[in-house]
């Protein structure tokens, strides 16, 4: 039995499916790059260099948590849990950083309110207490 000649919009579809089932399959057998850590790797760094472990140690120790996470499964070739672990840790570093520097700007608001008030004290010792009105 003779078989009818493929038209070209059943070739166009088929050649279109082959195609998108051959990229699936590429997709799923690449390993994931390990360049995903790099982010959040350099976040981590910041916020140790900031002094996230003594102001944010929690914060950067869930950030070093995930990045291990994120490592192992890179190592089980699952590319998208390593992306969002990653993601994850850049987030939780970024959040011991601005932790970190919150702390910092309060113990730096603190020492100037000190220093404000020798002033004042000292102001007061050398002039009286009309120098403050």
């Amino acid at each position: 039995m003779p078989t009818a000649p493929m038209n070209c919009r059943t070739l166009s579809r088929t050649v279109l499916l082959a195609l998108a089932a051959l990229l699936a399959a590429a997709c799923a057998t690449m390993p994931p790059d390990p360049r995903v850590l790099d982010n959040a790797r350099n976040a981590i760094g910041q916020a140790e260099a900031a002094g996230a472990s003594e102001y944010a140690p929690l914060e950067l120790r869930f950030a070093r948590e995930r990045l291990n996470s994120a490592r192992f499964e890179i190592e089980r070739n699952n590319a998208a849990a390593a992306r969002r672990l990653a993601d994850e840790a850049e987030i939780e570093a970024q959040l011991a950083l601005a932790r970190t520097q919150a702390a910092l700007t309060r113990a730096d608001l603190a020492q100037r309110e000190r220093n404000l008030e020798q002033l004042k004290a000292d102001l007061v010792e050398a002039f009286g207490r009309e120098a403050l009105e």
